[in-house]
Protein backbone atom coordinates (compact mmCIF):
# COMPACT_ATOMS: atom_id res chain seq x y z
CA UNK A 1 0.00 0.00 0.00
CA UNK A 2 1.26 3.11 -0.72
CA UNK A 3 1.08 6.69 1.52
CA UNK A 4 -1.47 7.85 -0.55
CA UNK A 5 -3.70 4.61 -0.41
CA UNK A 6 -3.11 4.18 3.58
CA UNK A 7 -3.87 7.84 4.43
CA UNK A 8 -6.96 7.90 2.27
CA UNK A 9 -8.54 5.29 4.36
CA UNK A 10 -7.51 6.62 7.61
CA UNK A 11 -9.71 10.05 6.27
CA UNK A 12 -12.73 7.82 5.34
CA UNK A 13 -12.25 5.79 8.83
CA UNK A 14 -12.85 9.70 10.26
CA UNK A 15 -15.13 11.10 7.66
CA UNK A 16 -16.52 14.18 8.36
CA UNK A 17 -13.97 14.82 10.86
CA UNK A 18 -10.10 16.52 10.93
CA UNK A 19 -7.33 14.17 11.49
CA UNK A 20 -3.82 16.58 11.71
CA UNK A 21 -1.22 15.76 10.05
CA UNK A 22 1.20 15.03 12.80
CA UNK A 23 -1.19 12.19 13.97
CA UNK A 24 -1.80 11.13 10.30
CA UNK A 25 2.01 10.92 10.34
CA UNK A 26 2.62 9.25 13.53
CA UNK A 27 -0.49 6.57 12.47
CA UNK A 28 1.39 5.98 8.88
CA UNK A 29 4.86 5.84 9.82
CA UNK A 30 5.77 8.25 7.47
CA UNK A 31 6.69 12.36 7.42
CA UNK A 32 4.12 15.17 7.87
CA UNK A 33 5.86 16.33 4.36
CA UNK A 34 4.80 12.59 2.69
CA UNK A 35 1.37 13.59 4.66
CA UNK A 36 0.87 17.01 2.88
CA UNK A 37 2.04 15.35 -0.68
CA UNK A 38 -0.21 12.85 -0.36
CA UNK A 39 -3.29 15.08 0.40
CA UNK A 40 -2.31 16.88 -2.70
CA UNK A 41 -2.19 14.18 -4.95
CA UNK A 42 -5.87 12.92 -3.36
CA UNK A 43 -7.28 16.55 -4.35
CA UNK A 44 -6.05 16.19 -7.74
CA UNK A 45 -8.04 13.05 -7.96
CA UNK A 46 -11.12 14.72 -6.39
CA UNK A 47 -11.10 13.74 -3.30
CA UNK A 48 -12.74 16.93 -1.30
CA UNK A 49 -10.72 17.05 1.49
CA UNK A 50 -10.32 20.07 3.53
CA UNK A 51 -6.97 21.68 4.97
CA UNK A 52 -8.51 23.22 8.43
CA UNK A 53 -6.02 25.45 10.04
CA UNK A 54 -5.02 24.21 13.50
CA UNK A 55 -7.34 21.06 13.30
CA UNK A 56 -5.63 19.10 10.17
CA UNK A 57 -7.12 17.51 7.15
CA UNK A 58 -11.23 16.59 6.90
CA UNK A 59 -12.72 13.81 4.00
CA UNK A 60 -15.97 16.02 3.64
CA UNK A 61 -17.76 13.50 1.90
CA UNK A 62 -17.30 9.95 -0.02
CA UNK A 63 -16.39 10.22 -3.38
CA UNK A 64 -18.24 9.10 -5.95
CA UNK A 65 -15.41 6.72 -7.37
CA UNK A 66 -15.40 5.12 -11.09
CA UNK A 67 -15.00 0.83 -10.79
CA UNK A 68 -14.65 -1.51 -12.80
CA UNK A 69 -17.61 -3.77 -11.02
CA UNK A 70 -20.05 -0.83 -10.54
CA UNK A 71 -19.59 -0.16 -14.38
CA UNK A 72 -19.55 -3.22 -15.54
CA UNK A 73 -23.02 -4.59 -13.46
CA UNK A 74 -25.74 -2.33 -15.47
CA UNK A 75 -23.58 -2.61 -19.43
CA UNK A 76 -25.54 -4.93 -21.43
CA UNK A 77 -23.61 -4.48 -24.60
CA UNK A 78 -21.44 -6.92 -25.74
CA UNK A 79 -18.37 -5.09 -25.11
CA UNK A 80 -15.11 -5.44 -23.14
CA UNK A 81 -14.71 -2.88 -20.05
CA UNK A 82 -11.88 -1.32 -18.56
CA UNK A 83 -11.46 1.28 -15.79
CA UNK A 84 -9.02 3.10 -14.98
CA UNK A 85 -8.01 6.19 -12.23
CA UNK A 86 -5.13 8.30 -14.14
CA UNK A 87 -4.57 7.85 -18.11
CA UNK A 88 -2.67 10.46 -20.49
CA UNK A 89 -5.80 10.02 -22.84
CA UNK A 90 -8.18 7.45 -23.00
CA UNK A 91 -8.12 7.81 -27.11
CA UNK A 92 -4.66 6.91 -27.00
CA UNK A 93 -5.04 4.08 -24.91
CA UNK A 94 -7.88 2.56 -27.25
CA UNK A 95 -5.96 3.45 -30.28
CA UNK A 96 -2.79 1.69 -29.04
CA UNK A 97 -4.33 -1.42 -28.16
CA UNK A 98 -4.35 -4.62 -29.99
CA UNK A 99 -8.34 -5.61 -29.41
CA UNK A 100 -8.75 -7.42 -32.35
CA UNK A 101 -12.95 -7.80 -33.56
CA UNK A 102 -14.29 -7.37 -30.15
CA UNK A 103 -15.10 -3.48 -29.18
CA UNK A 104 -13.65 -2.54 -26.01
CA UNK A 105 -14.23 0.57 -23.80
CA UNK A 106 -11.59 2.63 -21.59
CA UNK A 107 -13.14 4.65 -19.19
CA UNK A 108 -10.59 6.82 -16.31
CA UNK A 109 -11.35 9.31 -13.53
CA UNK A 110 -8.41 12.03 -14.69
CA UNK A 111 -6.70 12.14 -17.81
CA UNK A 112 -3.41 14.51 -17.95
CA UNK A 113 -3.46 14.66 -21.82
CA UNK A 114 -6.99 14.68 -23.04
CA UNK A 115 -7.55 16.12 -26.35
CA UNK A 116 -10.65 17.54 -28.21
CA UNK A 117 -10.84 18.86 -31.80
CA UNK A 118 -8.24 20.29 -33.53
CA UNK A 119 -5.30 19.01 -31.07
CA UNK A 120 -6.96 21.21 -28.19
CA UNK A 121 -6.10 20.21 -25.47
CA UNK A 122 -9.08 18.90 -22.71
CA UNK A 123 -9.44 19.84 -19.00
CA UNK A 124 -9.98 16.23 -17.65
CA UNK A 125 -9.66 17.09 -13.32
CA UNK A 126 -9.95 13.59 -11.15
CA UNK A 127 -13.61 12.71 -9.36
CA UNK A 128 -15.71 15.20 -10.61
CA UNK A 129 -15.72 13.67 -14.76
CA UNK A 130 -16.21 10.60 -16.83
CA UNK A 131 -13.40 10.73 -20.15
CA UNK A 132 -14.32 7.37 -22.00
CA UNK A 133 -13.33 5.85 -25.30
CA UNK A 134 -14.78 3.51 -27.48
CA UNK A 135 -12.61 1.20 -29.75
CA UNK A 136 -14.91 -0.54 -32.27
CA UNK A 137 -15.15 -2.12 -36.09
CA UNK A 138 -18.15 -0.91 -37.59
CA UNK A 139 -19.66 -2.46 -40.43
CA UNK A 140 -20.40 0.32 -42.52
CA UNK A 141 -18.46 2.51 -44.83
CA UNK A 142 -16.34 5.54 -44.87
CA UNK A 143 -18.93 7.13 -46.44
CA UNK A 144 -21.29 7.27 -43.13
CA UNK A 145 -18.32 8.37 -41.03
CA UNK A 146 -19.61 11.78 -40.54
CA UNK A 147 -22.41 10.76 -38.74
CA UNK A 148 -20.96 8.65 -35.96
CA UNK A 149 -20.29 12.39 -34.32
CA UNK A 150 -23.82 13.32 -34.12
CA UNK A 151 -25.23 9.70 -33.39
CA UNK A 152 -22.60 9.58 -30.28
CA UNK A 153 -23.70 13.20 -29.14
CA UNK A 154 -27.69 11.75 -29.05
CA UNK A 155 -26.37 8.58 -27.39
CA UNK A 156 -24.87 11.25 -24.61
CA UNK A 157 -28.36 13.15 -24.64
CA UNK A 158 -29.89 9.69 -23.72
CA UNK A 159 -27.74 8.72 -21.18
CA UNK A 160 -27.64 12.00 -19.20
CA UNK A 161 -31.53 12.11 -19.05
CA UNK A 162 -32.15 8.85 -18.07
CA UNK A 163 -28.90 8.75 -15.07
CA UNK A 164 -29.48 11.95 -14.40
CA UNK A 165 -32.88 13.35 -14.80
CA UNK A 166 -32.42 16.44 -16.78
CA UNK A 167 -31.87 17.28 -20.55
CA UNK A 168 -29.08 18.59 -22.36
CA UNK A 169 -28.82 20.13 -25.81
CA UNK A 170 -26.32 20.06 -28.75
CA UNK A 171 -24.12 22.23 -30.10
CA UNK A 172 -23.45 21.81 -33.80
CA UNK A 173 -21.91 19.19 -34.18
CA UNK A 174 -19.97 17.62 -31.39
CA UNK A 175 -20.49 19.79 -28.01
CA UNK A 176 -23.40 18.88 -25.43
CA UNK A 177 -24.37 21.93 -23.42
CA UNK A 178 -26.76 22.16 -19.93
CA UNK A 179 -27.55 25.60 -18.63
CA UNK A 180 -26.34 27.42 -20.77
CA UNK A 181 -22.35 25.97 -20.49
CA UNK A 182 -20.57 23.24 -22.33
CA UNK A 183 -20.48 20.17 -20.69
CA UNK A 184 -19.37 17.33 -22.82
CA UNK A 185 -17.48 17.00 -25.71
CA UNK A 186 -16.84 14.57 -28.39
CA UNK A 187 -13.66 13.12 -30.42
CA UNK A 188 -14.29 11.00 -33.14
CA UNK A 189 -10.92 9.59 -34.88
CA UNK A 190 -10.63 6.82 -37.66
CA UNK A 191 -8.44 4.23 -39.16
CA UNK A 192 -9.44 3.48 -42.67
CA UNK A 193 -8.30 1.23 -45.79
CA UNK A 194 -8.90 3.30 -48.46
CA UNK A 195 -8.92 0.67 -51.40
CA UNK A 196 -11.92 -0.93 -49.49
CA UNK A 197 -13.95 1.81 -47.96
CA UNK A 198 -14.11 0.34 -44.78
CA UNK A 199 -13.43 1.74 -41.51
CA UNK A 200 -10.83 -0.41 -39.89
CA UNK A 201 -10.91 1.18 -36.64
CA UNK A 202 -13.49 3.49 -35.17
CA UNK A 203 -12.51 5.59 -31.75
CA UNK A 204 -15.23 7.16 -30.30
CA UNK A 205 -13.59 9.51 -27.18
CA UNK A 206 -16.23 11.35 -24.75
CA UNK A 207 -15.42 13.58 -22.02
CA UNK A 208 -18.31 14.62 -19.22
CA UNK A 209 -18.02 17.01 -16.43
CA UNK A 210 -20.55 15.67 -14.10
CA UNK A 211 -19.52 17.88 -11.11
CA UNK A 212 -18.35 21.12 -10.40
CA UNK A 213 -14.51 21.20 -11.04
CA UNK A 214 -11.74 23.08 -11.60
CA UNK A 215 -10.91 24.68 -14.58
CA UNK A 216 -8.55 27.47 -15.88
CA UNK A 217 -9.74 30.66 -16.27
CA UNK A 218 -9.90 31.06 -19.76
CA UNK A 219 -12.73 28.61 -20.07
CA UNK A 220 -14.06 29.03 -16.46
CA UNK A 221 -17.17 30.81 -17.74
CA UNK A 222 -18.49 28.36 -20.73
CA UNK A 223 -17.64 25.45 -18.86
CA UNK A 224 -20.68 24.16 -16.93
CA UNK A 225 -21.27 20.52 -15.52
CA UNK A 226 -24.44 18.58 -15.02
CA UNK A 227 -24.73 18.95 -11.19
CA UNK A 228 -24.27 21.54 -8.62
CA UNK A 229 -22.62 19.15 -6.09
CA UNK A 230 -20.44 15.94 -6.13
CA UNK A 231 -22.36 12.42 -5.48
CA UNK A 232 -25.55 13.81 -6.78
CA UNK A 233 -25.80 10.63 -9.10
CA UNK A 234 -23.48 7.44 -9.68
CA UNK A 235 -20.63 8.35 -12.62
CA UNK A 236 -20.50 4.58 -12.68
CA UNK A 237 -24.18 4.41 -13.36
CA UNK A 238 -23.57 7.36 -16.36
CA UNK A 239 -21.00 5.49 -17.41
CA UNK A 240 -22.46 2.12 -17.93
CA UNK A 241 -25.67 3.75 -19.51
CA UNK A 242 -23.67 5.61 -21.68
CA UNK A 243 -21.52 2.63 -23.07
CA UNK A 244 -25.17 1.09 -23.93
CA UNK A 245 -26.59 3.79 -25.57
CA UNK A 246 -23.31 4.29 -27.50
CA UNK A 247 -23.39 0.61 -28.66
CA UNK A 248 -27.00 0.62 -29.85
CA UNK A 249 -26.74 3.90 -31.90
CA UNK A 250 -24.03 2.95 -33.70
CA UNK A 251 -26.48 0.14 -35.10
CA UNK A 252 -28.80 3.51 -36.34
CA UNK A 253 -25.71 5.36 -38.25
CA UNK A 254 -26.42 3.76 -41.89
CA UNK A 255 -30.24 4.42 -41.58
CA UNK A 256 -29.47 7.79 -39.63
CA UNK A 257 -32.67 7.54 -37.85
CA UNK A 258 -31.46 9.66 -35.16
CA UNK A 259 -31.17 12.61 -36.98
CA UNK A 260 -34.56 13.53 -35.91
CA UNK A 261 -33.97 13.68 -32.54
CA UNK A 262 -30.68 15.35 -33.37
CA UNK A 263 -32.25 18.46 -34.71
CA UNK A 264 -34.76 18.38 -32.04
CA UNK A 265 -31.88 19.25 -29.45
CA UNK A 266 -29.80 21.29 -31.81
CA UNK A 267 -30.15 24.41 -29.84
CA UNK A 268 -28.31 26.89 -32.37
CA UNK A 269 -30.76 26.18 -35.39
CA UNK A 270 -32.88 29.90 -35.83
CA UNK A 271 -29.89 31.68 -33.93
CA UNK A 272 -27.17 33.99 -35.28
CA UNK A 273 -24.12 32.69 -34.72
CA UNK A 274 -20.32 33.40 -35.90
CA UNK A 275 -18.75 31.57 -38.82
CA UNK A 276 -15.01 30.91 -38.06
CA UNK A 277 -13.16 29.38 -41.25
CA UNK A 278 -10.16 27.38 -39.89
CA UNK A 279 -7.92 28.74 -42.24
CA UNK A 280 -8.42 32.32 -41.31
CA UNK A 281 -9.04 34.59 -38.39
CA UNK A 282 -12.18 36.14 -39.76
CA UNK A 283 -16.12 35.65 -38.05
CA UNK A 284 -18.68 35.96 -40.75
CA UNK A 285 -22.24 36.44 -38.82
CA UNK A 286 -24.56 34.39 -40.45
CA UNK A 287 -28.37 32.50 -38.83
CA UNK A 288 -28.28 28.61 -38.08
CA UNK A 289 -31.14 27.30 -40.33
CA UNK A 290 -31.05 23.71 -40.40
CA UNK A 291 -29.41 20.42 -40.12
CA UNK A 292 -29.44 18.48 -43.57
CA UNK A 293 -29.55 15.50 -44.40
CA UNK A 294 -26.17 14.18 -44.81
CA UNK A 295 -25.49 15.88 -41.80
CA UNK A 296 -24.27 19.26 -42.86
CA UNK A 297 -24.98 22.68 -41.01
CA UNK A 298 -27.42 25.10 -43.67
CA UNK A 299 -26.69 28.93 -42.85
CA UNK A 300 -27.35 32.40 -44.20
CA UNK A 301 -24.65 34.66 -43.97
CA UNK A 302 -26.39 38.15 -42.49
CA UNK A 303 -22.96 40.63 -43.10
CA UNK A 304 -20.48 41.19 -45.56
CA UNK A 305 -20.32 40.23 -49.21
CA UNK A 306 -22.07 36.95 -48.92
CA UNK A 307 -24.96 38.66 -47.12
CA UNK A 308 -28.17 36.66 -47.93
CA UNK A 309 -26.29 33.57 -49.59
CA UNK A 310 -26.47 30.44 -48.12
CA UNK A 311 -24.24 27.72 -47.39
CA UNK A 312 -24.04 23.84 -45.98
CA UNK A 313 -21.19 23.58 -43.69
CA UNK A 314 -19.49 20.74 -43.38
CA UNK A 315 -18.09 18.77 -40.32
CA UNK A 316 -14.41 20.13 -39.50
CA UNK A 317 -14.23 22.96 -41.91
CA UNK A 318 -15.01 25.58 -39.44
CA UNK A 319 -15.90 26.58 -35.61
CA UNK A 320 -19.09 28.42 -34.85
CA UNK A 321 -20.00 30.31 -31.73
CA UNK A 322 -23.23 32.12 -30.62
CA UNK A 323 -23.44 35.58 -31.25
CA UNK A 324 -25.20 36.08 -28.18
CA UNK A 325 -24.26 33.52 -25.20
CA UNK A 326 -27.68 34.05 -23.18
CA UNK A 327 -29.43 32.10 -26.40
CA UNK A 328 -27.70 28.82 -24.81
CA UNK A 329 -30.93 27.37 -23.38
CA UNK A 330 -31.98 27.27 -19.61
CA UNK A 331 -33.39 23.53 -19.65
Amino acid sequence: MSTKSDLLDLLKKNIGKAVSGQQAADLLGVSRNAVWKAVSHLKEEGYPIESRTKAGYCLTALPDQLTQEAVEKDVHADIDVIVKDTVSSTNDLVKAGDWGDRPVVIIANRQTGGRGRLGRKFESPGGVGIYISFGMKPSFSIAHSPFVTMAAAVAVCRAVEKVVGIETNIKWVNDIYYNRKKVCGILTEAQTNMETGVIDRLIIGIGINCFPGSFPPEIAHKAGSLADHAGAFSRSALAAELINQVCSIMNDVEDRSFLTEYRRRCFILGEQIYVHPLSSDKEIPARALAIEDDGGLLVEYLDGENAGNREVLRTGEISIRLHDQENVPRT
